[in-house]
């Protein structure tokens, strides 16, 4: 490849999660909730609302993290 040939490359889902994967990940992490109320109003037990927050917490903050450690390496190693 010669030299005038290069691009840069660009990283179009990086910079979509970038700029909007807070609202995502809060969205993502607020569906086993959402669902848990669902089926407690369709005659499940109590119990899935429990288990709907617990898993809305993990989801939530392993998506919110990811979304932050995603952050920082394009800030540092993504071409301008």
């Amino acid at each position: 490849m010669a030299n005038g040939d290069y691009q840069i490359p660009t990283y179009p889902t990086v910079k979509f999660l970038v700029a909007h994967g807070m609202p995502l990940a809060i969205l993502i992490g607020l569906a086993p909730l959402v669902i848990a109320v669902v089926l407690v109003v369709l005659g499940w037990s109590a119990w899935v609302i429990a288990a709907g927050v617990g898993i809305s917490l993990v989801l939530g903050v392993v998506l919110v993290s990811y979304v932050e450690v995603l952050r920082v390496i394009s800030d540092t190693l993504m071409p301008k």
